[in-house]
């Protein structure tokens, strides 16, 4: 071959090679973002969002669970209900309240980055394009028959001392890409895994289901100080979540509908969830650098 031709004939070749990169390339980030568009599609139907939930902590010698309720309400409200033992948990923005009845104590306290709360609201988020700029989010294939499609979320490499979990999967069901379990992989050797149960989606609620009732005799401690006693017939904390008319429940409340002794609404007694949800040996292997 004339050596003449080498250099434009490798130029070549290294031009077609970078066009068939640079076409595959641009089809997966065109396949990732349409997942995303079906994705916020499904989200942006949901404004009340109820369900049961069983949590597992993952040790490496031991299993920890525990059940509870969960209530969001869109855009970010978040209430937790831990049965036993007993813990409410309200999230909103960047404020964090923590009640637990047992030693009537409500901590409250602020984070400086409003990113380590959107990660709680990852499960039920509307928009995660503002989570793709600080994590390494993309969409995955999975095996499980409850739903095959899931979206793993990193940390970037230059962000991993920052972070203190390796990997979060999202478990998603296929007809409507809401969530049936989520996993997080933390770097002490740690796994939870959260699967949700009897989701009702835009249910009618109450506006204090959206709150954490505190009895007369809880502390109240705010970003590590000391603020009250609280006193009288007691109180609930936050405000409400606002509303919609068409989710707000007026009716009178019934027997399998009352209001706890925090508050809370008790469980229907024929909906408890089952003691144990499979964990497959795939479901608590090392994340694969």
């Amino acid at each position: 071959m004339n050596k003449n031709l080498l250099i434009p004939l490798f130029v070549l070749i290294h031009c077609v090679y970078i066009c068939l990169s640079y076409s595959q390339n641009l089809k997966d980030t065109q396949e990732v973002d349409t997942f995303f568009q079906k994705y916020k599609a499904s989200r942006e139907k949901v404004d009340v969002l109820v369900a049961k939930f069983i949590q597992k902590n993952i040790y490496p010698d031991e299993i920890y669970t525990t059940e509870g309720t969960l209530v969001f309400v869109k855009p970010e409200r978040i209430v937790f209900t831990i049965e036993e033992p007993q813990k409410y948990t309200v999230i909103e923005q960047r404020r964090i309240y923590e009640y637990e009845p047992e030693i009537k104590q409500v901590i409250i306290y602020d984070l400086e980055d409003s990113a380590e709360t959107e990660l709680f609201f990852i499960a039920f988020a509307e928009d995660l394009n503002a989570l793709r700029k600080k994590y390494h989010i993309v969409p995955i294939r999975l095996s499980d028959e409850r739903g095959k499609q899931g979206i793993s979320i990193r940390p970037f490499i230059d962000k991993e001392e920052e972070v203190s979990f390796e990997e979060i999967v999202l478990y998603l069901s296929d007809n409507t890409l809401l969530p049936y379990r989520l996993r997080v992989v933390n770097k002490d050797n740690v796994q939870t895994v959260v699967d949700f149960e009897s989701i009702d989606i835009n249910k009618k609620i109450r506006p204090e289901d959206t709150q954490i009732y505190l009895p007369a005799g809880t502390n109240v401690i705010e970003n590590d100080k000391f603020k009250e006693t609280v006193s009288g017939e007691g109180k609930r904390i936050p405000e409400p979540a606002k509303l919609k008319a068409e989710y707000l429940d007026t009716s009178l409340r019934t027997e399998n509908n009352k209001e706890g002794e925090y508050g809370q609404i008790e469980k229907d007694k024929e909906k408890i969830l089952p003691e144990e949800l499979k964990l497959e040996e795939k479901d608590l292997e090392t994340i694969k650098k």
